[in-house]
């Protein structure tokens, strides 16, 4: 299944690369930008979960140190913000995983490239071992044939280079699937493999390649602000050592094609990252002063309906005091004015009828004092 669904697309878009350019290292190139826009989706999504985590740093601190002596509590409180946030911590550093498989197959398209380029049967191999032409050639190498169709296919892919004329008339029925591979590429021999004891140029390629890797490591990580907490923080600065470290390894083990896949593709990243940081972040800043311009007219609306509040109850307790100021005048003009008419009929008794001036006079005084 590996080789079905991933070797065997890698090789046939390769070896299609290669004839339309006739040059290996231009092939590799083309496939490493293929690939990059294959993962674009992917990293575009990652850069946004990464920018979305930087905003939610001030509120993961916050939660750093209310629960720092209660670390389930922090995980706990920590896994609530990601779901009210929609924010996968993990989807920051999960696309750079992606190319991994894709480095696995091109490297065993690289390394048998009469079985995955040319797809040559095993049997098909052994045919052209036992051609003189390149049983010799092998042999001046020094390359063991018991060995050369498991161990140094590119050997023997040079020695068809070296011999394709030949071959194609000794095996008219492998003419359409023999490649005459020329693996030079800018003066550079992209078959060989760099060492570590002696310095030439293949011996920089995998140190420039380090150098790449980490070089966009640390873009993609300062741009984007992606390690908030300790725990990301330190995570981070691992996977940033790691991947410049690998790299160097691969680049003194493999053949110099790998080197230049993976030089290609920290420079794809690198700009890939740029134009991303770009983006997100000026998407991220319109937000944000949306969000604060929101915030700002909830607060004045809020503020203008309690001033509206407060008016309404002063406005009432105007009303109020008003009317009952309407109601103590009234009844002291209507009391004033029956003390006037009592005054003006009153009848010569004594008695009840001083009482009865009593009482209207008190009345008059409590109207008087109400109001």
């Amino acid at each position: 299944m590996w080789n079905a669904l991933i070797v065997q697309p890698i090789a046939w878009l390769l070896r299609t690369l290669y004839e339309l350019t006739a040059s290996y290292g231009v092939a590799l190139l083309l496939f490493t930008l293929l690939m990059k826009i294959v993962f674009l989706p992917f990293g575009i999504k990652s850069k946004k979960s990464m920018y979305a985590m930087q905003r939610l740093a001030p509120k993961l601190k916050e939660l750093e140190a209310k629960y720092k002596n209660d670390k389930d509590k922090y995980n706990l409180e920590l896994q609530k913000l990601y779901k009210k946030e929609k924010v996968n911590p993990l989807s920051g550093c999960l696309w750079t995983l992606l190319p991994f498989p894709i480095l696995i197959a091109l490297f065993d398209v690289v390394r048998r490239p009469l079985t995955n380029l040319m797809r040559l049967s095993s049997e098909q191999i052994s045919m052209i071992l036992a051609n003189p032409a390149v049983s010799e050639s092998l042999a001046s190498r020094g390359v063991d044939l018991g060995n050369a169709a498991a161990q140094n296919q590119i050997s023997l892919a040079k020695v068809i280079s070296e011999n394709f004329g030949i071959l194609k008339t000794a095996f008219p029925e492998l003419a359409s699937s023999l490649i005459n591979i020329d693996f030079t590429f800018l003066g550079l021999d992209l078959s060989l493999t760099p060492s570590y004891v002696h310095i030439n140029a293949y011996w920089f390629i995998p140190i420039i390649s380090a150098a790449l890797a980490y070089f966009g490591m640390k873009i993609a990580q300062m741009s984007s602000g992606a390690p908030v907490t300790q725990e990301q923080n330190q995570q981070g600065k691992m996977f940033a050592l790691m991947n410049p470290v690998m790299s160097l390894w691969l680049g003194f083990t493999l053949p110099t094609a790998m080197s230049l896949y993976w030089i290609a593709n920290s420079v794809f990243s690198i700009i890939q990252d740029v134009l991303l940081n770009m983006y997100f972040k000026r998407k991220f800043d319109l937000k944000e002063a949306e969000e604060k311009k929101e915030q700002e007219a909830q607060k004045q609306a809020a503020a203008k309906k309690k001033a509206e509040l407060s008016e309404e109850r002063t406005q009432d307790s105007k009303t109020t005091r008003s009317n009952l100021s309407n109601i103590s005048r009234k009844k002291y003009e209507r009391l004033k004015k029956q003390s006037k008419l009592y005054m003006q009929n009153k009848p010569n008794a004594t008695g009840d009828d001083d009482k009865a001036d009593s009482d209207t006079a008190d009345d008059v005084k409590g109207a008087t004092d109400n109001d």
